[in-house]
């Protein structure tokens, strides 16, 4: 049971170890997360040749706890809030699922939180997107990656990502998977490479 207050990797023990894999094969040095949470502590922990890791938070409460327990000199979190409030997370209302359903669908809804790492000037060698409007994050992120680097997605086995991710190039869905799938996709190092 984890502790009060304390970030608990929100993913199984196979996805994290995947990523994990992935992460230390690649050894990149700037990286890039939509959806900030108990991943970013452990990553940070586990992975000393990362450099920078940029992480993008649509909740201002979540952003709040994350800020107050990561305190990695490397994390470089930032808050974008959605144009259309947020329900209460504190139960998993029917209003607070077609929210999030609505933000896969309306760029608009959380155009700050995906626009706001171009912002930043970085090209990046790894991005993870793990938090809201993936569909729309999947292209932005795939923008911001250097050749020959690594984009995952995680909860890759839903559906409504699946025609975003496969226009961007050959994904690898990686099983085994408990609480929600790995998929990876390498930029091509020039643009006679396939993925």
């Amino acid at each position: 049971m984890a502790k009060r207050g304390h970030l608990p990797v929100h993913m199984g023990a196979e996805e994290f170890s995947q990523l994990l894999a992935a992460l230390h094969a690649l050894a990149p040095r700037y990286c890039l997360e939509w959806g900030s949470g108990g991943s970013t502590r452990a990553v940070l922990e586990q992975c000393p040749f990362i450099q920078r890791y940029v992480s993008i938070e649509h909740e201002q409460s979540w952003y709040e706890r994350v800020r107050a327990q990561v305190t990695d000199p490397r994390l470089e979190l930032h808050l974008a809030p959605p144009a259309v409030p947020l329900p209460p997370r504190s139960r998993l209302t029917s209003r607070r699922r077609r929210w999030d359903a609505h933000a896969e669908l309306d760029r608009s809804a959380l155009q700050r939180y995906i626009d706001l790492p171009a912002g930043l000037g970085v090209c990046f060698d790894f991005v993870l997107i793990d938090g809201r409007a993936r569909r729309f994050c999947l292209s932005a992120g795939w923008q911001l990656l250097r050749p020959g680097g690594l984009l995952v997605l995680h909860d890759a086995q839903r559906p409504q990502y699946r025609d975003v991710l496969c226009s961007l190039g050959r994904p690898a869905f990686l099983e085994p998977w408990h609480q929600g799938q790995i998929a990876l996709l390498r930029k091509p190092e020039s643009s006679g490479e396939s993925t």
